[in-house]
């Protein structure tokens, strides 16, 4: 089995982080979202905020050409 590092490339709302897949996907890029308000609702506690719920995390071999898409798409990391 390959051991894969995984970097995060975005912190944001699980809209964005699935908009952001989407692009990444038709760039030729695979991603993982992590998904935190899902996460604790499971466990019994609901998170606080929706802002910050999402984390999109790449194949650190992709995160320079994942980062520049997400810049152009979102100003912001």
């Amino acid at each position: 089995m390959n051991h894969i590092d995984l970097d995060c490339v975005f912190v944001g709302t699980m809209i964005n982080a699935n908009y952001l897949k989407g692009i990444l996907k038709q760039n030729g890029i695979e991603c993982i979202i992590r998904d935190f308000l899902q996460e604790s609702s499971i466990a019994g506690y609901a998170a606080a905020s929706t802002e910050n719920a999402a984390k999109v995390f790449v194949d650190e071999l992709d995160y320079e050409r994942a980062e520049e898409i997400v810049f152009s798409l979102f100003d912001e990391v």
